[in-house]
């Protein structure tokens, strides 16, 4: 029995302060605040920073766990693994008079990726029955792609250009998979048309 002078004590354990380090869950928990704010907000708006608040993770973690805006998007949207960059950089390395094709051919082999197909076409669909919904998948393209490759040609209107490459590519994945209109079923096909587009619209001066 403690004596009248003893004075009782409490042993609690401190709570962290700051954001919560990274561990087993952490890249997961990236992956879900991505998907939320790119499907919320859209790709222009949301930042890395934004991302890492939403996970309540350090910002240097996302960096961590991945290279890029870009690269977070492909992995939390799309649900593939996409380096615009890299098609970029391998687009630009062959003749200028056939970029157009190689890149209508890269976009086309990637669209058949396992998983990306429906995934891809239910972001249409829900972008084109629902008026208020964010375009994630168009700004993403027309910004980590088109664009820098208009831009690349120096083009004035590359805004423009990159816009109406992006409508281009919608309109054909529209036809084929979502509305599914014969005969725009064979990608060699579809290459070749779509790529002559791309070439008119990112790559030719307009008199």
């Amino acid at each position: 029995m403690s004596s009248e002078g003893d004075s009782h004590v409490t042993t609690t354990t401190a709570k962290p302060r700051g954001r919560r380090p990274g561990n087993a869950d952490t890249r997961g928990s990236i992956l879900e605040a991505a998907l939320r704010l790119f499907s919320h907000d859209g790709y222009d708006k949301v930042s890395l920073r934004a991302i890492a608040r939403e996970a309540d993770v350090d910002p240097a973690l996302v960096h961590h766990y991945f290279e890029s805006k870009a690269d977070l998007f492909a992995r939390a949207v799309l649900d593939v693994e996409f380096d615009p960059d890299s098609l970029l950089t391998e687009a630009l390395e062959g003749p200028e008079e056939t970029l157009g094709h190689r890149v209508a051919v890269a976009l086309l082999r990637a669209w058949e990726r396992p998983g990306i197909k429906d995934r891809t076409s239910a972001m249409i669909r829900a972008a084109v029955n629902d008026e208020g919904a964010r375009r994630p998948l168009a700004e993403f393209l027309s910004k980590e792609l088109f664009l820098k490759l208009a831009q690349h040609f120096g083009h004035s209107d590359a805004r423009q250009r990159a816009q109406l490459a992006l409508a281009t590519l919608l309109g054909v994945i529209m036809v084929r998979d979502i509305l599914r209109i014969p005969p725009t079923t064979r990608s060699a096909d579809l290459a070749r048309g779509l790529g002559r587009a791309l070439q008119q619209y990112l790559v030719e001066r307009w008199a």
